[in-house]
């Protein structure tokens, strides 16, 4: 029994030793930041409480604004690039890794011949699903919802097809709970700010490869993440 314990405090020590936090930092004359980089899904979900899923990275980040200013924050003004293969992501809102919100395309017929009918239905900016949107717009080649472009029918009449977001039954979610309760506050800022930051990246990752630019500073801001235990 003795030998048994000693060997899981051991394992423990081991896996403790064996994490690296990779970081990185920028700062100019009007904001500071501070970042921590999660690709690992072990390291996220004890983060989150729970897993994200497929293909999503975290960043921790504090933004500080310079002494006895205000920094009008917007999590839109970040960019999380890849040198691997050239990928680039904007933040995810929580809903659209763990919401449950549809687009709903329907064609209506026109005034004149026999216009088309149909509906259907693709999910609403959800990554890694057809139909889905990485930065958060709706899917390419198709409305925005309230707009109302002419489409093609038989008869090259005024059919419409119309967008609208709906929002399926609601239930309790956890995961968009714990999103939203972590996610990086934006607006304006007098004092640090810290929270997360989501973005979608697919395929093998290593965080050597990964770049977070902050767009709004002039010029731009750019961290590369590294291991604080390494020289």
């Amino acid at each position: 029994m003795r030998i048994l314990a000693l060997a899981a405090l051991t394992g423990l020590l081991s896996f403790g030793a064996d994490r690296t936090e990779w970081r990185g930092q920028a700062s100019d004359s009007k904001v500071a930041l501070d970042a921590r980089l999660y690709i690992d899904k072990d390291e996220m979900k004890r983060l989150l409480g729970h897993d994200p899923g497929p293909s999503i990275v975290i960043v921790e980040i504090t933004v500080t604004p310079a002494p006895g200013t205000t920094l009008k924050l917007d999590r839109e003004d970040f960019l999380l690039r890849s040198d691997r293969d050239g990928q680039r992501s904007r933040p995810l809102d929580p809903a659209q890794i763990a919401g449950s919100a549809v687009m709903v395309i329907s064609s209506r017929g026109g005034t004149q011949g026999t216009g088309m009918a149909e509906e259907r239905r693709v999910p609403w900016g959800v990554p890694g699903i057809p139909g889905g949107s990485p930065t958060g717009g709706p899917p390419r080649g198709l409305p925005m919802p309230g707009q109302s472009p002419n489409v093609g029918t038989a008869t090259a009449d005024t059919s419409e097809a119309v967008a609208s977001v709906e929002e399926t039954e609601k239930k309790s979610n956890p995961l968009l709970d714990a999103l939203k309760e972590k996610l990086l506050p934006d607006g304006d800022l007098d004092k640090p700010a810290r929270g997360l930051l989501y973005f979608l990246i697919e395929g093998k990752l290593r965080s050597k490869d990964l770049e977070l630019v902050y767009r709004k500073a002039p010029p731009r801001l750019s961290i590369r993440f590294r291991d604080p235990a390494k020289k």
